[in-house]
């Protein structure tokens, strides 16, 4: 494997160019020639060169334009992001706070690990003065890498990550693990006690702080976790149908209540209990989290955990621009309040 270069001198000379010619290059100045650039950039892309984007940022102005990378990588295919409860109006709020403050939002699926090389030319030609990562997993090295570079980003659902990388992220996430604390002590407190869980994608923050929130509340009550009653979804509604499934498929009889790490796969689980003939909330009760628009319509209406998203948003777009335009934030990591919401889908156990 080939050395990888951080120096704008090595690249210039294996290039057989200057060094401002490298520079007009990685600015996508015009002036440059085709072959020329061609060659330049045959190399930058040969030994992964990155350039650091504080020295960058002294070559022009601002565009005013943040991406929001929408992270879909190992995502079940028939998932649609946009139909998504949570990322459409996360991005519709990042919108209106962006246009707010004279910025423009570009938003740019990542479907493959590939697509961050999409990221980083974008940063590279200097379209974006910074970006939001939502649904990446907790430490992805893609991630860290772009965030290495030196560029300005905020990532959501995300633990705090100070200290091991050489740039500081701002961090922005729901309190996960005490939301899901008190949606399992609801559960507990209306008399339940052989209660499942319904876990997201473990390999994010969100989806394990939920997982520990749950088996905490359990052991603060003195009920044990039974494994068999502990299903893992992906956060989609399918998953929450087939988790139901999975639960109730003769190993777990007694279960009579069910807390879902979102409320996407609650609805799923709802449409499984009914689809066996059962009723909720008289003979299992379930409970989801982040109060999506849905949840206090469908029948009967969804007891869940409130951890606004457009807070989340706003906190985001906010603090990004900040960090763009005055080169700090208030602070790097922000933590949304979560609140208890009950419901029609409760009930005390019989």
């Amino acid at each position: 494997m080939k050395k990888i270069l951080l120096n704008s001198e090595d690249i210039a000379r294996l290039a057989g160019v200057s060094r401002s010619t490298v520079s007009r290059v990685i600015n996508n100045y015009a002036n440059v020639p085709p072959e020329t650039r061609a060659r330049v950039e045959k190399v930058i892309e040969e030994y992964g060169y990155v350039p650091h984007a504080s020295a960058r940022s002294l070559a022009g102005k601002r565009n005013k334009v943040i991406g929001l990378f929408i992270t879909n990588i190992e995502a079940n295919p028939k998932t649609r992001v946009f139909e998504n409860a949570y990322f459409s109006p996360f991005m519709a709020a990042a919108t209106d706070y962006a246009d707010e403050m004279g910025y423009n939002l570009l938003v740019l699926m990542v479907n493959r690990k590939s697509d961050f090389k999409k990221i980083r030319n974008l940063f590279y030609n200097r379209t974006l003065d910074g970006g939001i990562f939502i649904g990446v997993p907790n430490n992805s090295p893609e991630v860290f890498a772009v965030v290495n570079a030196g560029y300005k980003l905020v990532i959501v659902d995300q633990e705090e990550c100070a200290g091991r990388l050489k740039e500081s992220p701002i961090i922005v996430n729901s309190d996960s693990f005490k939301g899901a604390y008190l949606a399992t002590q609801h559960l507990i407190e209306l008399g339940h006690r052989r209660i499942a869980h319904i876990a997201g994608d473990l390999k994010k923050y969100s989806g394990f702080k939920r997982l520990e929130g749950f088996r905490q509340a359990m052991h603060d009550a003195g009920l044990p976790v039974e494994e068999s009653c502990v299903v893992q979804g992906d956060f989609t509604e399918e998953s929450g149908l087939e988790c139901v499934k999975q639960l109730f498929a003769g190993t777990n009889p007694g279960v009579t209540a069910i807390f879902a790490s979102n409320d996407a796969m609650a609805i799923g689980a709802m449409k499984g209990i009914k689809g066996m003939g059962l009723n909720i909330p008289a003979d299992v009760s379930i409970a989801g989290y982040d109060d999506i628009h849905i949840a206090s319509y469908i029948s009967p209406s969804l007891t869940t955990v409130r951890s606004s998203i457009l807070a989340m948003s706003s906190i985001a777009v906010k603090n990004l621009i900040k960090l763009i335009e005055n080169g700090s934030s208030d602070d790097h990591y922000f933590t949304i309040p979560a609140e208890l919401i009950v419901r029609e889908s409760t009930l005390k156990a019989r």
